[in-house]
C-alpha cells in the first residue's frame, strides 16, 4: 500500500515538473516571437536575394509570412557540433533564430543576438 502511494506521488511530482516546464517554454516562445516579429519582418523584406532580384519572379512578401517560428542556432551556418573553438559555433547552435516562410519556398531566419537576417531558397 505504501509502495503504491510512493509510486502514485513520485507520477503526480514528475507530471507537475513537465507541465511547469512546458508552460514556461511555450511562454518565453511567444514572448520572443511577439517581441522579435516585426524586426524580423523589416530585416527580411529589406535583404532581397540576388537571385530573386536577377530573374523577373517577383520577390517574397514578408509582411504576411506562411509561418513564423522560433529555432535555437541557424541551419544554414556549416557547423559541427565537436567543432565548439569555431567562430560560428554559437550561431549555429545558441542564438535564437525567428524563422520565417513564404508561400515560394523562401526561408528567412532572422537572428535575434546579431540584428541581421539571412534568406535562403529550398
Amino acid at each position: 500500500m505504501m509502495r503504491a502511494l510512493v509510486l502514485v506521488l513520485a507520477v503526480l511530482a514528475g507530471v507537475k515538473v513537465w507541465t511547469q516546464e512546458r508552460l514556461y517554454r511555450d511562454g518565453a516562445e511567444e514572448a520572443l516571437l511577439r517581441a522579435y516579429r516585426d524586426r524580423a519582418i523589416a530585416a527580411c523584406q529589406s535583404q532581397q536575394p540576388a537571385r530573386v532580384a536577377a530573374a523577373d519572379a517577383p520577390a517574397p512578401l514578408w509582411t504576411r509570412p506562411a509561418s513564423v517560428a522560433l529555432a535555437i542556432g541557424r541551419s544554414s551556418a556549416h557547423v559541427n557540433i565537436w567543432q565548439y573553438d569555431n567562430a560560428l559555433w554559437p550561431v549555429r547552435f545558441r542564438h535564437p533564430h525567428v524563422v520565417l516562410t513564404t508561400p515560394p519556398h523562401a526561408v528567412c531566419e532572422y537572428d535575434v543576438i546579431e540584428d541581421r537576417a539571412y534568406l535562403t531558397q529550398l
